[in-house]
């Protein structure tokens, strides 16, 4: 080992030695200093407490002086304001004093005044009842003195001026009233000529109206005579498969004209079943007569078919919804029933469609109308085993099909069968004259109308107590006034039913015919 690094060995302990005592020394003696210093710094952070406390002391006592001396000088200033208030108060009480004094001494004089003054009207009115009582006797005296003289009481008098004013007020009126209805009759003619105008241009009808054939011809005298003949029952067989249609066999009126078998009455859709069953077997000779029913059964379904078809066709022409499909067979049906020859199927499609142009020009629902025109005949195909009024038979049956109560109470209006005054049931009503009084759309022979006509009045003539007799709309309906002394009034209603069943045994006619019966009291005196 060289001095070199020995050296080295003894610098490195002293070293050691020298840092371990310097060690020593700082862990005894710094502890202490740092102690001192700590206890030095806490008796000058207690002074510095003592003397920031007393200075805020100070100062809060002397906030608390200033708050103290500025809350006595609002006290002040409040009372010396409270005292001024109850001073002004207590003046004011004062003047109101005075012035109820015033005022009661003011009301103590009035009321002097008007005991003084009711005085003087109670002296007036004792002066004007004894005037006016003397007023009435004098009236009265006078009264009496001129009606002696003119022969004639003050009622009468009252009476009589009283009636001579109301017949002038009631002459002025009916005359204003004349005029008033009658520049009304004019107004709404001409609108309903214009209406009318405009709605004949644009319905314009393009179909064929079909001609019924109600009878089939026998062109064979022998099988006329076998149809004739005792042991035949062609005739009585058909009419009770067709349940009503009345067969009728007439022999040839003239040489070289055939034999035929009317038809007449009933279902139309059997009517023409039975037609076209006869003319199927009829000449086919007696030995095919056996099968009648099952040709007859053939023929009927098969326009019961063709009913339904155009009852349908005619729904899907005019636009209509959700109606039955019965009240579509129905309508359909009427393809096979006329009245004065006029197509009855045609006729509610043809009513219908003016039906729904006239709403149109009047503000009505057209729907509604045409649903109406549609329906109001629907009665006619059945009314040979229903009692009562066709358009009556079509409102019920309109109703149990599920029509609205407009439409079946419309229904039954177009005959005047239910008063109905509503802008729809005249629109149905013109609607139909128009299709009935269109030139061709029916036939009516003068000589058969006049001669219903006439058999209608002999055999209401019959009946005694008759005074006049009026046969109106075309031998629809029959007014009869009778004589008040013959007919009582609880005998009415028999005495109409009566002649009703009298025109039904006596007169042939198409349809129903209303009888109105009026029993009329009349007083007349001539002054």
């Amino acid at each position: 080992m060289s001095s070199i690094e020995t050296s080295y060995i003894v610098t490195a302990v002293v070293g050691i030695v020298l840092g371990f005592g310097i060690f020593l020394a700082v862990r005894f003696l710094l502890p202490r200093r740092l102690k001192a210093t700590y206890e030095a710094q806490r008796e000058m952070i207690v002074q510095k407490a003592k003397e920031r406390q007393g200075q805020l002391v100070q100062e809060a006592k002397k906030r608390a002086d200033e708050k103290l001396q500025q809350m006595t000088e609002e006290l002040e200033v409040t009372l010396e304001e409270e005292r001024l208030s109850l001073e002004s108060l207590e003046n004011d009480y004062a003047l109101q004093e005075q012035f109820a004094e015033h005022e009661e001494e003011r009301i103590q004089k009035l009321e002097s005044s008007i005991q003084v003054h009711q005085k003087k009207i109670s002296d007036l009115e004792e002066s004007l009842t004894a005037q006016n009582d003397e007023k009435v006797s004098i009236l009265v005296e006078k009264q009496s003195r001129l009606a002696q003289i003119a022969d004639c009481d003050v009622q009468t008098t009252k009476q009589n001026i009283s009636d001579t004013v109301l017949n002038d007020r009631r002459l002025d009126s009916q005359k204003r009233i004349k005029e008033l209805v009658d520049d009304l009759e004019s107004h709404s003619k001409k609108g309903a000529e214009r209406v009318l105008s405009r709605i004949l241009s644009r319905y314009q009808p393009t179909f064929v109206w079909p001609k019924s054939v109600n009878h089939v011809e026998i062109q064979n005298p022998r099988l006329f005579e076998a149809i004739a003949a005792e042991s035949s029952t062609l005739i009585q067989d058909l009419g009770q498969l067709s349940e009503g249609v009345e067969l009728t066999l007439s022999p040839a009126e003239h040489e070289g004209m055939p034999s035929v078998i009317r038809l007449g009455g009933g279902y139309g859709i059997y009517k023409e079943a039975v037609r076209l069953t006869l003319e199927e077997v009829l000449p086919r000779g007696p030995s095919q007569w056996g099968r009648i029913e099952r040709v007859y059964q053939k023929h009927r379904q098969a326009i019961e078919i063709q009913a339904a078809k155009l009852g349908r066709q005619a729904v899907n022409e005019l636009k209509l919804n959700n109606i039955h499909e019965e009240i579509q067979k129905m309508v359909g049906a009427l393809n096979w029933r006329t009245s004065y020859r006029q197509n009855q199927f045609h006729h509610s499609v043809e009513v219908s469609r003016l039906a729904g142009l006239l709403a149109s020009e009047m503000g009505v629902d057209p729907q509604i109308a045409k649903r109406c025109g549609l329906l109001h005949d629907i009665g006619k195909g059945i009314d040979y085993r229903i009692e009562g009024s066709h358009a009556v038979i079509s409102g019920d049956y309109a109703d149990r099909f599920g029509e609205k109560r407009i439409v079946c109470d419309t229904v039954m209006s177009h005959h005047n069968d239910l008063v109905l005054d509503t802008p729809l049931s005249f629109v149905l009503k013109s609607a139909d004259t128009l299709s009935g009084a269109r030139p061709g759309a029916r036939i009516n022979l003068e000589e058969g109308y006049q001669e219903r006509l006439h058999a209608m009045e002999e055999a209401i003539k019959t009946f005694s107590g008759i005074q006049k007799v009026a046969i109106m709309n075309g031998g629809r309906e029959v007014h009869i006034g009778v004589n008040h002394k013959r007919i009582r009034e609880e005998d009415l209603q028999d005495f109409c039913a009566a002649i009703a069943r009298k025109i039904e045994e006596d007169v042939a006619f198409p349809g129903q015919i209303k009888v109105l019966v009026t029993r009329r009291f009349e007083a007349t005196a001539v002054a």
